[in-house]
């Protein structure tokens, strides 16, 4: 685990992350003929994600993804973070997984497999980053049953010190 990199190196890393992201978002909305559009009041609840995808499906019309929570994160900026947000939720609904702890834990585990099938290591400090914004945040809700606050401090904290330490250190933080 990288304990420590220069800012260039983790500008570098989100360069990559938000490629990869961007790119996996693009084959989606290719294979789906739909894609995303930021909005407040995007599904919350699996049902009404189906729901919302059924729509999206039927009409083309793009599918709501949450812009909250957008302003500090992982893949370097909001649009790229909801372009994530668009894959994840498209996942959710083709792998059969709904909202439960269990199931989230499933999808990060199926995303990071995907991500590692397109080049990335554990050797990479992307790798990293993109485990604690996948696991480390399910991790984090399933014992608060709150959202992190700064997407990319806690990733970075999990980064330098571990998901377990990164996942502390963000309940002192909202404490």
């Amino acid at each position: 685990m990288p304990e420590s990199f220069t800012s260039s190196e983790l500008a570098v890393a989100q360069k990559r992350l938000a490629d990869y992201v961007l790119d996996q978002a693009h084959n989606i909305e290719r294979r789906l003929y739909f894609g995303w559009e930021p909005a407040g009041d995007a599904p919350e609840k699996y049902k009404d994600l189906c729901e919302a995808f059924a729509a999206s499906q039927k009409d083309g019309h793009p599918l709501p993804v949450s812009n909250e929570n957008s302003s500090s994160v992982v893949f370097g900026s909001p649009d790229v973070n909801m372009a994530y947000r668009y894959v994840h939720d498209v996942a959710h609904v083709e792998q059969g997984l709904s909202f439960s702890s269990p199931d989230e834990f499933e999808l990060a585990r199926w995303l990071m497999r995907r991500f590692e099938r397109a080049g990335f290591s554990r050797n990479d400090l992307e790798w990293h980053l993109f485990e604690a914004d996948a696991v480390g945040q399910v991790m984090f809700y399933a014992v608060t049953r709150q959202y992190v606050g700064d997407q990319l401090q806690f990733a970075l904290d999990c980064v330098r010190h571990g998901l377990n330490t990164g996942i502390y250190l963000e309940l002192e933080r909202q404490r």
